[in-house]
C-alpha cells in the first residue's frame, strides 16, 4: 500500500480492515456466519472477538484510533480529535503508519531487539 492507495480509499470496509489491521493492530477474518470480525488480546490476555468497527465512517470509533496513535507515541495524532471526519482521522492513521514502517524498512528505526542466550 502506497500514498495513493490510502487517498483513493472511500470510508467502508476495506479502509476500516486496513485501519484495524494497520493502526490497531488487530488481525480481521471474515467469518460465514458473523461477517468481518476483529481479533486482538485483552489486557488480561484473553483472545477477543469482535464485529469489524466502523473506524472510517463513525466518528466515535474513529476516535479510538487518535487514542491508539497517541498511545503509540504519534503526537501529531491530537490534533486530528476534533476533526468531525472519521474517514480523514483514518486516513492520517494510515500514512503515519505508513511512514513509520518504510522508516523501519530503510533501517532509519532499528528495534531494539536482544538476543538472550
Amino acid at each position: 500500500m502506497n500514498k495513493e492507495d490510502i487517498f483513493a480509499m472511500k470510508p467502508g470496509n476495506e479502509l476500516d480492515i486496513r485501519v484495524a489491521e494497520d493502526v490497531m493492530g488487530h488481525k480481521v477474518v471474515s467469518d460465514e456466519i458473523f461477517g468481518d470480525m476483529e481479533i486482538f488480546v485483552d489486557d488480561k490476555g484473553n483472545n477477543v472477538y469482535c464485529p469489524l468497527q466502523s473506524y472510517s465512517e463513525d466518528i466515535s470509533t474513529a476516535q479510538m484510533v487518535v487514542q491508539k496513535m497517541i498511545q503509540q507515541g504519534h503526537n501529531e495524532a491530537t490534533f486530528w480529535k476534533d476533526d468531525p471526519r472519521p474517514e480523514v482521522i483514518c486516513r492520517a492513521a494510515l500514512l503515519v503508519a505508513l511512514h513509520a514502517k518504510e522508516e523501519m524498512n530503510r533501517g532509519q528505526k532499528k528495534p531494539n531487539l536482544k538476543v538472550i542466550t
